[in-house]
């Protein structure tokens, strides 16, 4: 079972030891536009991205535009292969399956998108290490691409106004009356909103709505007042004038938000909360194909058309983040997460029969 203890020490021997590997190793160089292989030769054979879901989804999508950008600038070809048989812990799943795989895991020429920090979430709902053979001490991340916030929303004909200031106002003053449609107590949205609602100080009543989709047609219906929602799920409702987005989360808003408060902006800095995407492999990948990997996505991430294509996302931010950055970032996200969960009384350890 993983604490904060566990999880800083784990980023510190993992930073430590990442520092000494490196000092010894080879640093990726660039010859003609391309990434040149390492000493040992590799990678000589295609890298392939794992995507945990069906064709034409969002990290499929996300997955062949970064993929065309980067073998632009790879030695090898870059390969997308879908995996969407696995089943409630995807990732994790995924994850436990790669480990398993052999020689073309091992030298990172195969890894996973994956996203979080939703997946912290459900180390604490639940002892993955039991269910699934693995957690967070299993994963190697390669970097972070890029970022979805969530989004507080409500529904357009709210009585008390259409900004973030007049809901908190109407709140306070009515505590726990707001319809807030939320997920089930062990939900990472359900528990980024408490967050958000704890450090704006203010109450709402939560009424169980399914899934985020669902739940933002719940508040889009007037079957609920407000809830938090990715850009994705929102932006029907939102063009069709049913929703009216109040907060977005972490540090700065993209169109057509930009003119909305951010989290940071309200003083809740270091937002753990939203969607962010990227790319993991496995702990026996030697440091230096990491850190090839990462080098090579950098650059892919800078290219004018991996860009361009995905600023066709609303909302999206693109922030590139190192696999040690990650790290931090789900230390956070941990932090953040874990205090939450147990006054739902979900954190599994809690409820472990003694």
């Amino acid at each position: 079972m993983l604490n904060r203890s566990m999880l800083l020490g784990m980023t510190v021997l993992g930073g430590l030891l990442a520092a000494t590997t490196l000092a010894n190793a080879e640093a990726p160089t660039w010859v003609d536009g391309k990434l040149a292989p390492l000493a040992d030769g590799w990678p000589n054979q295609p890298l392939s991205l794992y995507v945990i879901d069906d064709p034409g989804t969002t990290d499929s999508i996300f997955a062949t535009a970064l993929s065309k950008a980067a073998e632009a600038k790879s030695p090898v070809s870059i390969r997308i292969e879908h995996r969407p048989d696995f089943s409630t812990y995807s990732t994790w799943e995924a994850q436990a399956w790669l480990i398993k795989q052999g020689e073309m895991a091992d030298q990172g020429n195969w890894m996973i998108v994956y996203t979080a920090p939703g997946n912290i979430v459900d180390l604490i709902a639940t002892d993955l290490k039991t269910e699934a053979g693995v957690d967070l001490s299993d994963i190697n991340y390669v970097n972070m691409v890029e970022e979805l916030p969530y989004l507080i929303n409500q529904r357009a004909d709210a009585p008390w106004g259409d900004t973030l200031e007049d809901m908190i106002k109407y709140a306070k003053e009515n505590p726990n009356t707001i319809r807030w449609i939320g997920g089930d107590p062990g939900a990472g949205q359900t528990a980024a909103m408490r967050y958000y609602m704890d450090k704006l100080g203010f109450t709402a009543k939560l009424i169980v709505g399914g899934n985020s989709g669902e739940r933002a047609l719940a508040v889009a219906s007037g079957d609920g007042d407000i809830t938090v929602s990715p850009p994705d799920v929102l932006l029907p409702h939102y063009e069709g004038g049913k929703l009216e987005v109040l907060m977005v989360g972490g540090k700065t808003a993209s169109p057509p938000w930009d003119k909305i408060p951010t989290a940071e902006s309200l003083g809740i800095t270091n937002d753990p909360w939203g969607t962010k995407r990227g790319l993991q492999v496995v702990n026996a990948v030697p440091e230096d194909h990491r850190a090839w990997l990462e080098e090579l996505f950098r650059e892919a991430a800078k290219d004018p058309e991996f860009i361009a294509n995905r600023k066709t996302v609303p909302g999206i931010g693109l922030q590139y983040f190192t696999g040690a950055e990650v790290k931090d970032m789900m230390n956070q996200a941990w932090d953040a997460a874990l205090p939450i969960m147990q006054a739902n009384g979900v954190y599994w350890k809690d409820n472990v029969k003694k």
